[in-house]
């Protein structure tokens, strides 16, 4: 069953898509990112290409008109449309780790991680549609959107793979890192997040760059 819509949403479509194609760019892929905002783990970024029919048409499967953006939908439904996608569609993941968020700052890493997320393709596109205002390093034709992942079918399958791999990996890092519950809050600054640091301490995935993980510290 399709996950219902909040009244007042956009929903995704083609448009964008279409748009590129018929400037001949046949592999158009959706990017977007998620974990800018956490106080641990990683940002990690996903690029989706989406299938088409052999004539270049658009697909017709069911399953690309449910997309929504990932913030839209339930976890359980995160996780059964991202297994359709990663299934049937071409896809890469870029993650960047706290320490070099500390680094190079969140935005950089952001732009980094979807650049490997591009890289991690199977094959290269010719155009890209990305969430928001962020620009992707290479030659790639790209087109920016604010809120594709709300209006374009392809960022927003990028949104769900995204949100649902840094989600597992954060339920993997709970145990590695106990005490914290990331599996609960996914790294994000909640109360009982900074309750942990200032008891615990910080541990290796906490973005020490951020103040409110200095302040807990202090």
């Amino acid at each position: 069953m399709a996950q219902p819509v909040r009244s007042g949403r956009t929903r995704p479509n083609w448009r964008v898509e279409r748009e590129i194609w018929r400037s001949g760019a046949l592999r158009v892929a959706g990017v977007d990112e998620v974990g800018r905002g956490p106080l641990a783990g990683p940002v990690v970024a996903a690029a989706v290409v989406l299938p088409r029919r052999p004539s270049g048409d658009v697909s017709r499967a069911s399953w690309i008109g449910q997309l929504r953006d990932s913030k839209q939908l339930s976890a359980v439904r995160r996780e059964e449309l991202a297994a359709i996608i990663r299934e049937q569609s071409d896809y890469g993941i870029g993650m960047v780790s706290a320490q070099v968020i500390d680094q190079i700052n969140i935005l950089r890493a952001t732009r980094l991680a979807m650049w490997r997320a591009v890289a991690a393709l199977g094959e290269p596109p010719d155009a890209l549609i990305v969430d928001g205002r962020e620009v992707v390093a290479g030659s790639i034709v790209q087109r920016a959107e604010v809120k594709a992942d709300e209006r374009c079918f392809s960022v927003a399958a990028a949104s769900i793979v995204a949100k649902v791999a840094r989600d597992q990996l954060m339920c993997e890092l709970d145990e590695r890192f106990p005490g914290y519950g990331l599996a609960i809050h996914k790294g994000y600054g909640t109360a009982v997040h900074l309750e942990a640091l200032e008891r615990l301490g910080s541990s290796t995935i906490h973005r020490l760059s951020f103040a409110p993980v200095r302040a807990a510290l202090r």
